[in-house]
């Protein structure tokens, strides 16, 4: 899944850009930055990421006993709720799915009134009247869950709070859903899989103090179908979700509440997903990237490193991911991708995916700005954190120009305007020296879909006999 569109940074610094707005999948949603393209046409490019696609219908709950399926809240932002069938219920229903409507509009006319202010042709006639901080969305309803959200994952970054993924990734969510949904519903999900997972195990008869029988237990459940009859409980293996995949249309289909209510999802969510479960029954597993990508590593019990792609359901090798081609010697000096993320790192994935979900639904401002200082902070390397704080500086820097109607000639008398232009080159060049290169999307589906070749397929069938074999020694 693409993570983010390249940004030139090759220009001189007498050029004052005019970036696009590209809407791009997961994490990494950036600026291309082309000197053909005003502001206006900038703002509303952005002021449609407001507006969603619909969640698509649970299927039957995957589990065949009593497991709840998540909560899905009608996060009020155009999203259909799922009406109860019962007669009784319609009108209360459609009672408050109205109301969200109208909660949707008031959202749409405040933020319409910030991107007006930004867009506005106006020149003040002196700098004291300049604005050089973008409009805020802090008084836009539902923006405070995100503050609410960064104040909790603050305190585990701290150290002040215990850092658990499956509270973290839910703050993150539920921000986007504005608080609605109940962590103790979810606990309770992930709780009971866990349960389900140890039952599997048991029956097995796999060492429950093994990482790699844990992991290989793990990613059974995403690829395997697993059952256990003396309990009538089954689970099927999850789904590439290739509808809206890159969430162009709809931004939960980041979410892992989306994956586990539709036992489907792509290279976001079933990384996060894999890791909370991992999380829940004691296994150690870890997050990775590649370009436009993310994956799950793990140890063995003899060190050795594994590979695990949920999107295929398959084992890969280091030498898969380089095939890429798209992966420079920079990028591996600079530990961008392929290395397993600590907790430090881990926490700073965290802080992105809530800077960038606040983006999607509200804009960036001030406060995009100091949680992204925060995620870096973490982890200075974080490739997708650097490149919201791109988007960042290239917005404010952007929104200076329009008030001052700055141009080569003229931007050496704004000193204030000037120190913004540099700050926002300083972060291309950060970047590209960090080794990022932009991943087609044509390419990178043509590598994943590589996945599927028969070298690659009979690569992973090795690996997991080779793990199975370990395993059986070991009983």
């Amino acid at each position: 899944m693409k993570l983010f569109n390249r940004h030139k940074s090759q220009r001189t610094k007498q050029e004052i850009v005019k970036p696009k707005r590209t809407i791009q999948p997961f994490a990494c949603q950036t600026l291309a930055f082309l000197p053909t393209l005003g502001l206006t046409a900038i703002l509303l490019t952005i002021s449609t990421l407001t507006t969603f696609g619909q969640i698509q219908t649970p299927q039957t709950p995957t589990f065949e006993n009593n497991f709840p399926k998540p909560f899905t809240p009608n996060p009020n932002n155009n999203l259909t709720p799922n009406l109860p069938t019962q007669k009784n219920k319609n009108q209360e229903q459609l009672n408050q799915y109205q109301k969200d409507i109208q909660k949707q509009q008031r959202q749409r006319q405040e933020l319409d009134a910030i991107y007006r202010e930004i867009s506005q042709p106006t020149k003040p006639t002196t700098t004291a009247t300049v604005n050089y901080n973008l409009p805020s969305c802090a008084s836009v309803p539902g923006a405070s869950a995100y503050r609410s959200a960064f104040t909790e994952i603050s305190k585990m970054a701290d150290g002040q709070k215990t850092f658990t993924l499956k509270e973290a990734n839910f703050l993150v969510e539920n921000a986007f859903y504005e608080n609605q949904a109940q962590f103790e519903q979810f606990n309770k999900t992930i709780q009971q899989i866990g349960q389900f997972l140890t039952w599997k195990m048991e029956e097995l008869k796999y060492d429950q103090n093994s990482n790699l029988a844990k992991n290989l237990i793990l990613y059974r459940f995403f690829s395997d179908t697993l059952e256990i009859k003396s309990k009538n409980m089954k689970h099927l293996p999850f789904k590439y979700d290739f509808d809206d995949y890159m969430a162009n249309e709809d931004w939960t289909k980041m979410f892992v509440e989306k994956a586990l209510a539709t036992n489907s999802g792509q290279c976001h969510s079933l990384p996060l997903l894999y890791l909370i479960l991992a999380e829940e029954i004691g296994a150690k597993a870890q997050l990775a990237y590649s370009p436009s990508h993310s994956y799950v590593k793990f140890q063995d019990d003899n060190g050795k490193w594994h590979n695990v792609e949920l999107t295929n359901g398959m084992m890969t090798t280091d030498a898969f991911i380089l095939q890429s081609g798209y992966i420079k010697a920079e990028a591996l000096q600079n530990e961008i991708y392929m290395l397993p993320l600590n907790q430090k790192e881990l926490l700073s994935h965290v802080l992105f995916d809530l800077a960038k979900g606040y983006t999607v639904k509200y804009c960036y401002d001030s406060f995009v700005k100091q949680v992204i200082d925060k995620a870096l902070e973490l982890d200075p390397n974080n490739i997708n954190a650097q490149m919201v704080r791109s988007d960042y500086r290239t917005m404010r820097f952007m929104y200076v120009q329009k008030q001052l109607n700055l141009s080569p000639e003229n931007i050496h008398k704004y000193p204030k305007a000037k120190q913004l232009l540099d700050e926002m080159y300083a972060q291309y060049a950060f970047v590209d020296n960090l080794g990022f290169e932009e991943m087609p999307a044509e390419a990178y589906e043509k590598w994943l879909g590589s996945l599927q070749n028969a070298k690659q397929k009979q690569e992973s069938q090795q690996m997991i006999l080779k793990i199975n074999q370990d395993i059986e020694l070991k009983r």
